[in-house]
């Protein structure tokens, strides 16, 4: 077999339905798998996965259920299970455009073509605010939109730099992936963010360094389904803040040790609770300027928060600085943080500061 087709899904029968669906009506290959990996549902994943295996019968459909929390363990074990020499790792939020999968076989004709992704294109559930356009950031060939995985990058078949291709469209030769160790931890659950990694970024830095090849497909294309609850400030908030886990996690690699406390971090900490309380009532009427700031703000949060974390815990710096995730299990302990007690504290964790500003400037 050469092709897998791997879907990481939690909780998002409805989405999940569509992205399923998407995937039986356009492939027509016996040379194709598709594994769904339930990480965990406990909604009606499992029946729709059973539906669309008999809507349509003739594709090889294989489910499997994975406990452990966090897409790093739903990616790793759909990659565990996967027969196929090319992986393809789609979110369960993305329709195929047609011509999807001639897109795959057309980018990895050349033998020395590692990974490859293409387009995606937003599928609003309402009319996005006319701030968000803001969002999007220029490069060589078109423009991309990080925050909401978003991209386009011309008409033509274009190599580009690894970090172009989005892990909601992410498809990788099987060999490579298991050369340079697989993802890093991604999309931890909110009380686990300790465990919070660099997720696709980790692997993609390390085909980067070894000068191995990534196509922009422009056939590779999918919809991404973007909810009304992504087009608020409050959820680009949050998001930046697991940015800012995410890019402590990598500097923290780069490194091979704890982080250091120095005196202009307390500094850019009062500011930054000096700016909230400031601004936590200015939000209705908000420009593109007050988002990115908004944004930067939760970023430096996200930082202070994992680096807080690593230098309090020996093992979490092990987790950290692990050379692979192919044994995805979380360190010993992790349910601890995954009680009704720590499930409130990691509610609180990116506003705290919003109820008591002092807690931020106790380093313990």
């Amino acid at each position: 077999m050469k092709y897998s087709l791997i879907v990481p899904t939690y909780n998002r029968a409805g989405t999940l339905r569509r992205t399923l669906a998407s995937i039986g009506s356009l492939l027509k290959y016996e040379a194709i798998e598709i594994l769904v990996v339930d990480n965990g549902s406990d909604d009606d994943t499992h029946f729709v996965c059973n539906s669309i295996e008999a809507q349509f019968p003739q594709l090889s459909w294989r489910y499997c259920y994975e406990p452990i929390p966090g897409l790093l363990s739903g990616r790793h074990r759909g990659a565990q299970e996967a027969r196929g020499d090319i992986l393809t790792f789609l979110d369960d939020d993305v329709l195929l455009a047609s011509g999807w999968f001639e897109g795959l076989e057309n980018a990895f004709a050349d033998p020395s073509v590692a990974m490859a992704g293409g387009p995606s294109r937003p599928e609003f559930e309402i009319a996005p605010p006319d701030w968000m356009e803001g969002l999007w950031s220029e490069c060589k060939g078109g423009r991309f939109c990080s925050t909401l995985s978003l991209i386009e990058l011309g008409s033509s078949p274009t190599l580009v730099d690894p970090l172009f291709v989005f892990g909601l469209n992410f498809s990788i030769r099987k060999a490579v992936f298991e050369e340079c160790g697989g993802f890093h931890p991604d999309c931890i659950p909110k009380p686990l963010q300790r465990y919070q990694g660099d997720g696709e970024t980790g692997l993609s830095l390390k085909i980067r360094e070894r000068g191995l090849l990534a196509i922009h497909h422009p056939s590779l294309a999918v919809m991404h389904l973007i909810p009304a609850s992504r087009l608020t400030p409050e959820y680009l908030e949050q998001r930046a803040f697991y940015q800012g886990v995410c890019d402590s996690y990598t500097q923290i690699r780069e490194s091979g040790k704890a982080p250091a406390l120095h005196r202009s971090f307390f500094k850019e900490l009062i500011r930054s609770v000096k700016w909230k309380i400031e601004h936590q009532f200015s939000l209705v009427n908000i420009s593109i300027e007050g988002v990115r700031q908004l944004m930067a703000r939760a970023h430096f949060e996200g930082m202070r928060f994992h680096q807080d974390e690593v230098r309090r815990d020996p093992q979490l710096l092990e987790w950290v600085l692990r050379p692979n995730y192919f044994s995805y299990a979380l360190p010993d302990g992790w349910k601890r943080y995954v009680t009704p007690e720590a499930l409130s504290a990691a509610n609180g964790s990116l506003s705290r500061w919003k109820r008591d500003p002092a807690e931020c400037l106790d380093p313990n």
